[in-house]
């Protein structure tokens, strides 16, 4: 508990002396959570690996409990409802490990905004764990980068735990609490969860291309996670490398990767960077916690409406899975199964200037498409016709709001895969 202990001990020697929480291991932790309870587990990197390993090695630690939280598929994807005895979990999301469940999975169709308004109800979670970054001298704890959705239990008065972790960043901008805010405190060193989305295709690389042509001057981005991301973030720097005029560019997104760095080294941002949580590698961690310029804040910020309609020259950037005619989205199924889920894509969508949607005209090596006559029954609608604006391809740019529905057609047909433009217009017809 070293370094625990001597920033408590900094603490005392400068302030008059105050209940500090105590240092406990992760069994002891895990056992303040009484039978019954509500507990909120941190996502992304702030996930509390070592109480979960506590509570697999005893499982009676905890006993029908129910675990909520944001978790992310290929960061997160952890069976949380086989942890303890009798456990039921709430989420967002539908990761990998919870597709196939041991115990009770409540998937909540919750927009991020939705959730955080969830989240902030009073008794509704008791207890929180996060791993946080080591306590500074002044008596604060850091949430590093991932201060998304703990604040808002937090808010309503769930008591909290926290698993002080030397590898997560104490940023310079983001969520700090008191140490005396915390019920325990439990010290652990490991590796922090990790996201790599993948390489970056050619396709998605002349996408991202039509998105950069959409981009003015003053903007402000915002990027759903993944390779698109990573895609339009790498053209912005190939732009800058070349000499574009695009500046004063700002960023508020629920989610930054790796890619963000080079553009940030090169001024693109130089409004700054505004963002819930980080996910990549180490390296990446490792050089946020130097950054002045990107500031952590959590889900009642990042997608609060009220903010969002206040940036003037919001353009929203994210991607989808396949689009029908009328300019339905889907976002979340693949085949009649469910993959992922809204996130916070339309709290974005519908409050920018610009809303883009970006997708691969086809899937399966070109034997299917993306853009559809109809999404199949049963198929989530991510984003209903009413609220679609542009959808881009590696074909082109096309704009649909305003349109009719059957001119919307021709403008997507336009962008599909041309192996497959000829059957959309006779379906269309």
């Amino acid at each position: 508990d070293i370094f625990i202990q001597k920033a408590i001990s900094r603490k005392q020697e400068t302030d008059p002396p105050m209940a500090m929480p105590p240092v406990l291991d992760a069994a002891a932790a895990a056992a303040l959570a009484p039978p019954g309870s509500r507990i909120y587990l941190g996502g992304c990197a702030g996930e509390p690996l070592a109480v979960l390993a506590a509570v697999r090695a005893e499982p009676d630690l905890w006993r029908g409990v129910t675990l909520t939280g944001a978790f992310i598929p290929g960061v997160n994807d952890a069976d949380y409802s086989g942890i303890g005895l009798d456990t039921r979990v709430e989420t967002i999301f539908a990761t990998q490990g919870l597709r196939t469940p041991a115990g009770t999975v409540a998937h909540l169709p919750l927009h991020y905004s939705q959730f955080w308004g969830r989240l902030r109800q009073r008794g509704l979670v008791d207890l929180v764990y996060v791993t946080v970054a080591p306590p500074r001298a002044d008596g604060t704890v850091g949430l590093g980068i991932a201060g998304d959705f703990a604040p808002a239990p937090l808010a309503a008065g769930a008591g909290l735990i926290g698993i002080v972790n030397p590898n997560m960043p104490d940023v310079a901008n983001g969520p700090r609490l008191p140490l005396h805010r915390f019920a325990g405190l439990v010290e652990a060193s490991d590796r922090l969860p990790t996201y790599y989305s993948g390489p970056v295709s050619d396709d998605l690389r002349r996408i991202a291309g039509h998105v950069l042509g959409l981009i003015r001057q003053g903007d402000t981005l915002q990027l759903g996670l993944g390779k698109g991301q990573t895609a339009v973030l790498e053209a912005l720097s190939g732009a800058s490398l070349a000499g574009s005029s695009l500046s004063g560019l700002g960023l508020h997104a629920g989610m930054i990767s790796p890619a963000i760095l080079e553009p940030l080294r090169r001024g693109v941002f130089s409004r700054g960077v505004v963002t819930g949580v980080a996910m990549g590698d180490a390296g990446f961690y490792a050089a946020l916690a130097g950054l002045a310029q990107v500031r952590f804040a959590p889900v009642g910020h990042t997608h609060d409406p009220v903010v969002l309609a206040g940036i003037s020259q919001l353009v929203s950037i994210n991607s989808v899975l396949e689009i029908d005619l009328s300019g339905q989205a889907n976002a979340e199924a693949i085949g009649g199964k469910q993959v992922s889920r809204q996130g916070g894509l339309v709290d974005f969508h519908r409050q920018a200037r610009s809303a883009v949607l970006m997708l691969g005209s086809v899937a399966r090596g070109g034997a299917s498409s993306r853009i559809v006559p109809h999404l199949a029954p049963g198929t989530p609608v991510s984003v209903s016709r009413a609220d679609v604006d542009i959808v881009v391809t590696e074909h082109g740019v096309a704009r649909l709001r305003g349109l009719s529905l059957a001119e919307r057609a021709e403008a997507l047909i336009r962008i599909a895969d041309p192996r497959h433009q000829a059957w959309l217009r006779e379906a269309a017809r």
